[in-house]
């Protein structure tokens, strides 16, 4: 998860909002949404798994805000050669750096979810139990800078775009 935070910080930041500033424009304004939909839905998603470790309802919805995801990145994919057709669309490196986050997130996240014992599952569970020490350092290395870079996607999200002359 730190690698996958660190590329995903550097795509998010430098890539799309730096480089191709996606929020300022029009026709990538959906990406921008998604994109802002998946940095906050990753926020609970650390807390839920890293900073702490769930049973019962708060394990299913660590789930659902994974499945979330998902399904965001989904649709984050299908919009994106629309979004980005003037820009000639995405670089070798960006398709790089997507699938190696793909991977890195769902081989971190997937086996959290398979090795929780079966009566986590259950919803008469529900509870939120600390993480070791060395499990909630990395949750704080991967979920502080999300909280400021969800907060940024989302106030890019808000502001009116000024109009060009």
């Amino acid at each position: 998860m730190v690698i996958f935070t660190t590329i995903a910080a550097t795509d998010g930041l430098y890539y799309h909002l730096y480089k191709y500033r996606l929020h300022e424009r029009p026709q990538s304004r959906l990406e921008h949404q998604l994109h802002t939909a998946n940095v906050v839905l990753f926020v609970p998603q650390v807390f839920l798994l890293f900073w702490m470790q769930p049973h019962g309802l708060w394990l299913w919805l660590s789930l659902a805000t994974f499945l979330s995801s998902l399904v965001v990145e989904f649709f984050d994919v299908l919009c994106e050669p629309a979004s980005r057709r003037d820009l000639g669309g995405l670089t070798g490196l960006e398709y790089l750096l997507h699938f190696m986050m793909a991977g890195l997130r769902f081989g971190a996240v997937v086996p959290l979810f398979v090795t929780a014992p079966t009566s986590d599952w259950l919803l008469s569970a529900s509870s939120l139990s600390p993480r070791p020490l060395w499990f909630l350092l990395v949750g704080v290395y991967i979920g502080v800078p999300a909280i400021g870079i969800a907060a940024l996607h989302v106030m890019l999200l808000l502001r009116r775009p000024v109009p060009r002359i």
